[in-house]
Order: C-alpha cells, then structure tokens, then sequence
C-alpha cells in the first residue's frame, strides 16, 4: 500500500532503524539499491545544501550502518551519471555499479562518493534492468529507489511494475524521494511504497525504513592516533567526530597509552583535530565507522605542504567550466581536486576530477545557481576519508541569463527557428514542452553549440506550449516563452481496389512534415507499423507497391515524429494469378524458352530451380519485363526441376512447371 509521507524536519540518524545484527536476518535478504544521478541533483534544498551533497551524505550514512549480516546482499546501480540528459543513450544511462549478491561496504562507499550527476532520469528502464539484476535469487529481495524527480524518459513506470508483477517476479519495490514536486510525486501513486524526504537525515531515515531490518542498539570502539612530524602526541589537541547527516558532534577521550577513543553508532563523519599550535583545525571528511571495520584512524597534525591552486576565468557564468591550475601537490593516485561552496565544511564537493601528478591542470564544472565557490585539493590518505591540503583564492559565479524569440504559433509537427541569447555552457539545449511540464522535461531539442537560430520541432497535439533555454548540468530553465500548437490535418485517396504486387498512386494532402510518408499496411495494423512507403517529401500523388497477399489493407498518411497516423484510406488488394509454360525435358546447358502470362509487376521474373526447392531460391533467371517468351539456360547437371513465375515483391512464386534436364 502506497504511503505519502512529509516527514518534518529534524535529525534522524540511521542508527535508531538500522543497526541490525546478522542473526536478526530470518532469510536472505537482497537489496538493489537504484540511485538518481540526475543533472537535477545539483539543484538545492530547501535548507541550502546541494542534492547531490546530502543524497550521498545520506547513503554513505545508511551504507555505514548495514550490519555485518551473511544473510544481507547489497548492489547499487546509477542512473543518470554517464551523460547529459539530451545526449543520445541518455535514456539508456543506467550502471550496475555493483552487483547482487555480494556485500562489499568499501567498495558501495566509493562508489557513492566517486557518482558525479549529469543526465536524465530513466525510472522505468531502469527499473526493468534491477529486475534482472534480481532474477533468480533465494529470498527476500528489495529495490530501493532514491530519485529527486519524475520519469524524464517516457518511460511507463505503471506499465513496467504492472508487467514484471504479472510475470511473477516477487520484488519489493521502496521509492524514496527526495524533494519530488507535488507532480512529481503524483507519477508514483500506487507503485510499491513510497516516501518523499526533504533533507539528509530524512533520506537517511527513509532507507532505513524502506529495507526494514530490525534495529539493536550497538555502539563501537572508534580510536584516533595523532602524530606530529611523525611522533604520537596529545599535546594542545582534541578530536571530535561531526556525524555527516545529522551533524551530531561526539568528543573523543585521550587515554593514557596517548590514543583518543570513544564508543559511537556506526555512519558517515567528518573529524575534526583542533590543535593548539595550529590556527585552524584539522578537518578529514569522508569518514566510516561500520559494524565489521577496524574503526581505527591516524592523523597527522603536521602542516601538510599547501598545494597552490589558481583558478581562470575568476567571475565565471554560472554552469560554465572552469580551469584550475595547480602545483606543490604530493602527486597521490587518489588525490582529487572540487569546486565546493567557499563557506561550506572541508568534507562538502561538488563536482570533482582525479589529480594528475605533482602539478597540471584539470578542468572543472561550477554549479548552474551563481554563488562564491573555491577549488580544493583533497589528499586521499591510505585510512580513508579526505583532508584538503589545497584551496584557491573564492570566486563569485555570475548569474546566467537568456532570452528566446519564435513564433507565437506553429503548426503540428513543423519546423520552427528559434532565435537565442544566453551562456551557452556545454552541453545546454533549447527544448518545447507543454506549459507545466516539470523541470528538465524535454522533447524535441536543439543543443545551443549549433548557434542562433535553432531548428525545433512542434509536437503534433495542438495546444499550449513553451519554449525553454535549459541547462545542461541541472537542467534548470534560464528562460521560456509560450507558444501555440495548432492542429493538422491529412487525407489520403487511392482506388479501392488493386492487384496484388501493383504499383499505384496515392494522392494526399497534409503537413508534409520532414519525414511524413504515405504507406500501405493491413486494416487495423499499428501504430508505426509500414509495408510498402514513399515520403511526402517526394510530390504529390506519391506511388505505393500493393502486398502480394489479397486481403483488406488501409493506405496511411504518417507522422514521422511520432509515427502516429494522421489519415487513412481502405484498399482491397485483390489476388492475381500466372501461368508458365516450357518443354518437359531439355538438354543440360541449354537454352530453352519459357512462355508465360502474370501481373508482370516490377522485379517479377523467371527462374529454373531443383524441384522442390525453397521459395527464394533461383539459378539463371529473366525478368518478366523482357517479354514473352522468356529465356532460360538449363543447369548442367541432370534431374528433374522446375520453371517458376516469382513475385518480385516477397520472392513469392506464382506458377511452376516440371522440367527435367537430361
């Protein structure tokens, strides 16, 4: 049963739903858990974080807090982080990161640090793959959707739930969204159990919810050993670990054999070292404290070497791209440079790229909102986590703006020039959409990349409509105009009756829309479905081929868009028939003439073949449109064979007589 939930604000940790020991486990249970990676996901929350922030704050503190349980598999697959949401495949972006079964916490955990958004939304496709992913295992199994929005795919999420219920696949589907608009979460009613969050500590909450395993109270030794220039210390420090989503600050206690410990929940933290002979702390985000981990961690409080970061253009547009140069770093493979809020903790990143070596350079993306950023540079220390050791000088993004200029009225299906300004980031769109449509929806669309003016196409239903200047990285709207939509029309005409195999004309009328054509295909077939076809775009009246098969047929004017029909006309194809006529027996390698009669249509022609050969199958042959008689050469090789009347149009044979070859 469906269950909409707004929780309201306030810290609920992981640890009061999800600390469950392995014996708590009655039967294996399979999690998949199926991740948003969506542009979208670098918008902000309500309380000023970004998405993509809190959503991996969330599931590195629900990752964190699984119990060591052999009973309990844990997969992930991404959606949405390969490409942008109007590359083609987009719709198709959907990672197995890891699979089930298997339970790897190290490895779960950098793969939701390592995630980076960037592309569209496809649920429903999605969903079909996780099925799969599933298929065959003993047990309990749970797909844990975490999605910040609405299918963007056109996919039908109803139809795939519905489909796999029937198929028997026993899946328990838990959406969990996070900040879904109210359209938004309307498109799920009804699909296995569902919960809207709009914070961190509600993501984190809801997971633990959705996978419902039995919750223990448990608490684990965590120690931190300091060392300065190499040496173990305690002098003039304290530690203190800041939980990642609920921002609860535990202290540690320095013991006499000069180690800090305490006992803690397991999550997600950031440490923080304040030490007395330093002007700021020491900050190490990215922390887990697990069930089955050592849980033991070694700082150093010695300044590490400042690496020098120098970022250009210093006022960038926001959603534009950035070169960050930099020197003096240890050169680590793990080390990572990230644009991050300038006010924001040293565990907060945004968009991210490895480092390459000592110094270089990396290019990297700013946010689509303006605000004041700064590029880090992480040290990636072998105990896990992350220190930044490196910060450029802040820099304010300017706010992106656009303009669009069109028709107020097009027709259905047709091409329109849209004239624009704006930042033409990477990877930006112009797009047409029903007024209303959620963010980042889009349907036809033109990349900026190619200039002013762009091309678009209208959809075929009438009605009102706008157009919008979208950003790539977000797929935020810049700026949107309206326009109409008027309906089209089309006719077609053809006889009522033709021969089988027979070429005809079709006169029509319509949009002549690129891509429209006319076809012939049985009464009541498909949408989409064609046989003979011949474009619009070739004139008026166009010539079709009619089926060789008699039956009722309809001859379609067809929107390419869509491949919706937009016009039809009965056609009665009527049976035809053939005769062919040559000598009994014949000489090997001879010539010998074939009389015949038939519908001579194009391609129709005559063949000698073994008797009793497949249809398709020929050996010297002659083409009707040669006249009658026709002349064929005998095989060499002696046998008994026979002459054929073959449809150009499906190989179809119309007559035959025996001939043998001796």
């Amino acid at each position: 049963m469906l269950t909409l939930s707004r929780t309201p604000l306030r810290a609920l940790l992981v640890a009061a739903v999800l600390t469950a020991a392995a014996a708590a486990l009655a039967q294996p249970t399979h999690v998949l858990l199926v991740l948003d990676a969506s542009g979208s996901m670098y918008l902000k929350l309500d309380d000023g974080q970004y998405r993509i922030t809190a959503a991996k704050d969330a599931l590195a503190s629900f990752v964190s807090q699984l119990p060591d349980a052999a009973d309990l598999d844990v997969g992930l697959r991404v959606y949405g982080s390969r490409m942008v949401a109007v590359e083609e495949g987009a719709c198709q972006d959907s990672e197995l990161l890891l699979s089930v079964p298997g339970f790897d916490r190290e490895a779960l955990l950098r793969a939701i640090r390592d995630t980076q958004a960037k592309g569209a939304t496809p649920i429903a496709y999605s969903l079909e793959l996780a099925a799969e992913d599933l298929r065959g295992l003993p047990g309990r199994k749970v797909v844990v959707l975490v999605t910040d929005g609405a299918e963007s795919c056109r996919g039908d999420l109803r139809e795939v739930v519905e489909r796999l219920t029937a198929a028997g696949l026993d899946i328990d589907l838990r959406i969990v969204g996070f900040a879904l608009s109210d359209l938004a979460i309307r498109s799920f009613e009804g699909l296995g159990s569902f919960e809207n969050a709009t914070s961190a500590s509600q993501l984190a909450a809801a997971l633990g919810r959705a996978v419902e395993l039995a919750p223990v109270a448990a608490a684990y030794r965590v120690t931190v050993t300091l060392t300065r220039d190499g040496a173990p210390t305690v002098d003039g420090a304290a530690v203190r670990f800041v939980d990642a989503v609920g921002s609860a600050a535990i202290d540690f206690t320095a013991g006499a054999d000069g180690v800090f410990s305490v006992d803690m929940a397991a999550g997600s933290y950031r440490a923080e070292v304040v030490d007395a002979f330093s002007d700021r702390p020491l900050v190490v985000g990215g922390l887990a404290v697990t069930p089955d981990g050592a849980n033991a961690f070694a700082f150093e409080l010695a300044e590490a070497a400042e690496v020098a970061i120098t970022v250009a253009p210093t006022d960038p547009v926001a959603g534009s791209v950035v070169q960050a140069r930099y020197e003096g770093a240890p050169g680590g493979e793990r080390d990572w440079l990230a644009v991050a809020p300038a006010d924001a903790g040293d565990d907060v990143y945004l968009t991210w790229v490895s480092a390459q070596g000592a110094a270089g350079e990396v290019a990297l993306r700013v946010p689509d909102g303006p605000g004041t950023f700064e590029v880090r540079y992480h040290l990636a220390p072998l105990e896990g986590g992350s220190r930044v050791i490196g910060r450029s000088s802040a820099f304010t993004s300017r706010a992106a703006t656009a303009t669009l200029d069109a028709p107020a009225e097009v027709g259905g299906g047709a091409a329109f020039e849209v004239a624009w300004s704006g930042p033409n980031n990477p990877g930006d769109y112009l797009t047409i959409v029903p007024v209303g449509a959620e963010e980042g929806a889009f349907r036809t669309y033109a990349y900026t990349a190619n200039g002013s003016p762009a091309r678009l196409s209208a959809p075929l239903a009438e009605g009102a409509y706008e157009l919008r200047y979208v950003t790539a990285q977000a797929g935020s709207t810049l700026a949107r105009r309206a326009i109409a939509v008027a309906s089209v029309t089309a006719s077609v005409t053809s006889p009522t009756e033709v021969p089988a195999g027979a070429a005809f004309e079709v006169a029509w009328s319509g949009p002549d829309n690129a891509g429209d054509y006319l076809t012939i295909v049985p009464a009541g077939a498909g949408e989409g479905a064609y046989g003979s076809y011949a474009y619009t775009g070739s004139g008026d009246p166009a010539t079709l081929t009619a089926p060789i098969e008699a039956g009722a047929y309809e001859v379609r004017y067809v929107a390419d868009q869509d491949q919706s029909t937009l016009a039809s006309f009965p056609v009665t194809v009527t049976a035809v028939g053939a005769t062919v006529a040559a000598a009994a027996r014949v000489n090997p390698g001879a010539a010998f003439e074939v009389a015949w009669t038939g519908p001579d249509n194009a391609g129709d022609y005559l063949t000698i073949v073994p008797a009793g050969a497949a249809e398709g199958a020929y050996l010297d042959y002659a083409y009707t449109a040669n006249g009658t008689p026709a002349t064929l050469a005998a095989p060499d090789e002696r046998g008994r064979y026979e002459v054929r009347y073959v449809s150009g149009q499906g190989d179809r044979t119309l007559a035959s007589a025996p001939v043998e070859v001796q």
